[in-house]
């Protein structure tokens, strides 16, 4: 597939391109991501959700610790910008209910993740360990109510709901066109059928759509230089070697612009990288992706991730590759917190990888996914509020 360097269009846009209907039960939001791997570490999604309203079409790319050209946010960038618009909203609408007029709000999401094991001997593991939010608020309240509100919010947040409960996804795979089993993965039984390259040629922006400019930006590189280590006599850049014990930690912060939209500012510490900005419109508006659509597009770009990067340890024979993913969520109702649903996925490969090293290849990139381990593991978000 071809970069999206030379393109005139936007990182991200509102699009009318349709993705297979998902059936809603009424009580949940489901949101639907199509994904396709681009040149080197680049990926491009198409978000919707069951709500009304327009998809998203999202560029993702990588920093140099990946061999990606950095142009656009990376993975974990997507989800935690969605970790705090969800947190943002969540302290705000608590806050109307119970009569509390809030002047301003911050909130500082600190994400870490380690990745260790062995790629060619099967052992390779990623790891999600407890989010930390810290809630900043001027409100006329002390400090004791907003530290309620901050804890009602956490519980209230669909988001903070996929990583306080373990949730092991299920998946599915085609292969040139024909379903290949899958061995040692829960498997998704009911994924849709068709394939969603043809959405991508058609998914255009929608004229007049009024959305916000500059969505997704590249606010700075990294303070420092990014030192990237590579193996002995390689030049193999650290994420894409094949034995890995190292940390990850993500940092957005995020805050309430005047026109409402959010503002959330993402930067990896722990590798070195590049500062983005994403903008969110969670109220249901149009003007810039949801909290969930970011979200759901991260831990599709994460597992993308995964795939490239196995494949490439290994030498698979993968051409290119997509994925159909599905991310619930149950809003919180009454004394009911919020609630998720695990992650369903669909891979779509083209090449001349054997059956058997394609099985492999998705249950190893779910195994390496950061994301899905947020989902697989049931860590409890480590919660700070204090006023400004």
């Amino acid at each position: 597939m071809g970069s999206r360097h030379d393109s005139a269009e936007p990182l991200a846009y509102p699009t009318a391109a349709a993705l297979p209907p998902v059936a809603g039960d009424g009580t949940s939001l489901t949101i639907r991501t199509a994904a396709r791997s681009l040149q080197g570490m680049q990926k491009e999604a198409l978000v919707c959700g069951t709500a009304h309203g327009p998809g998203w079409r999202l560029l993702c790319d990588e920093g140099p610790w990946l061999n990606g050209t950095d142009l656009a946010p990376f993975p974990l960038a997507f989800f935690t910008a969605g970790v705090a618009a969800a947190g943002l909203s969540a302290f705000l609408a608590v806050a109307r209910q119970r009569g509390v007029a809030v002047q301003a709000l911050e909130l500082t999401v600190d994400n870490h993740y380690s990745m260790e094991g062995s790629a060619a001997q099967g052992t390779m593991t990623g790891s999600a360990h407890p989010a930390e939010l810290d809630f900043a608020v001027a409100a006329d309240t002390d400090p004791d109510t907003l530290a309620a509100l901050a804890c009602a919010a956490l519980a209230a947040s669909p988001a903070d709901s996929c990583l306080r409960t373990a949730l092991s996804g299920r998946f599915a795979l085609v292969r040139n066109g024909l379903p290949v089993p899958l061995a040692g993965i829960d498997v998704w039984s009911t994924a849709p059928a068709s394939d969603p390259a043809p959405l991508f040629a058609t998914a255009t922006p929608i004229p007049g759509a009024g959305f916000a400019a500059d969505i997704l930006r590249k606010l700075g590189g990294p303070e420092a230089a990014p030192q990237v280590p590579a193996g002995p006599a390689t030049g193999v850049p650290l994420g894409l070697q094949g034995e890995q014990k190292r940390r990850v930690h993500v940092r957005g912060t995020a805050c309430v612009r005047a026109d409402g939209l959010y503002a959330i500012a993402v930067r990896c510490i722990r590798p070195a990288g590049s500062l983005f900005e994403l903008l969110s419109d969670d109220a249901g508006g149009a003007r810039a992706p949801s909290a969930l659509a970011y979200l759901s597009a991260g831990v599709a770009f994460c597992f993308m991730t995964q795939l490239g990067r196995y494949a490439s340890i290994v030498k698979q024979r993968v051409d290119a590759y997509r994925i159909v993913q599905d991310t619930t969520f149950v809003p919180a109702t009454g004394a009911k917190g919020a609630a998720a649903r695990p992650v369903d996925t669909q891979v779509f490969v083209d090449g001349e990888e054997p059956a058997a090293g394609l099985s492999t290849l998705v249950r190893m990139g779910a195994q390496t996914c950061y994301l899905h381990a947020a989902y697989r593991a049931a860590n409890k978000s480590r919660l700070r509020c204090r006023k400004l």
